[in-house]
């Protein structure tokens, strides 16, 4: 009788090889609906709109094998853990499976100590303080806590004071939302400017609004 590890070690492998066929067949096969090509899993790519600020979505997700930044072993992201990953979590379109279940949880383990530490989590914390406000109508104190935040150094403040703005929702937000959705028309902003960014969020959160922008992406 087999013994769970050496049936986990099976498992890894058939999921391996149909990462493999699926890769291959996807090199020669069109796609046009669900089961051409064996796991493959449809998109929601409406929703994946909404979402992200890509114009290019998949339309399906299949296995994928990868490589294991910490550990070096080969691995594979299913095609039920991605469409989790990007429609569940809502995580970034363009991000990808680096690590292995062990490395994960491992990492995981490193940050929960180093978090800690007394301190340590102040920025989570106050993104997490700042989140929070868009649970329920603003004050005045809400106001100067989200205009505090677009100011803030940290892009990670700005980004989550936008968010705030879309799910309040109000005339005076939405104007907002609009003047910073327009930052993209900046003559001379970088990929990776204040200004895009900006612009990028500013749109998702006039779209999950219903109010569609257009950004004039060059």
């Amino acid at each position: 009788m087999k013994s769970s590890k050496q049936r986990r070690v099976e498992i890894k492998q058939l999921r391996l090889a149909r990462a493999q066929r699926a890769q291959t067949q996807l090199k020669s096969m069109s796609l046009g609906r669900e089961g051409h090509v064996p796991g493959l899993v449809m998109a929601d790519t409406q929703l994946l709109s909404v979402l992200n600020n890509s114009c290019v979505f998949p339309a399906f997700y299949v296995d994928k094998a990868f490589v294991c930044v910490d550990c070096s072993t080969e691995e594979v992201w299913t095609a039920k853990q991605q469409k989790w990953w990007y429609e569940e979590v809502q995580a970034p379109i363009d991000s990808q499976a680096k690590r292995c279940l062990v490395c994960r949880r491992a990492r995981r383990s490193r940050i929960k100590e180093a978090l800690a530490v007394p301190g340590a989590n102040r920025l989570a914390q106050e993104v997490e303080a700042l989140r929070a406000l868009g649970a329920k109508p603003p004050d005045a104190a809400a106001l100067e806590q989200v205009a505090n935040a677009l100011q803030s150094k940290w892009w990670g403040h700005r980004v989550v004071a936008i968010q705030v703005l879309g799910r309040w929702g109000g005339a005076e937000e939405i104007a907002q939302l609009r003047t910073l959705a327009a930052l993209r028309h900046t003559e001379g902003c970088h990929y990776r400017s204040w200004e895009r960014v900006a612009s990028d969020e500013a749109a998702v959160a006039l779209r999950s609004l219903g109010i569609d922008v257009e950004r004039g992406v060059k």
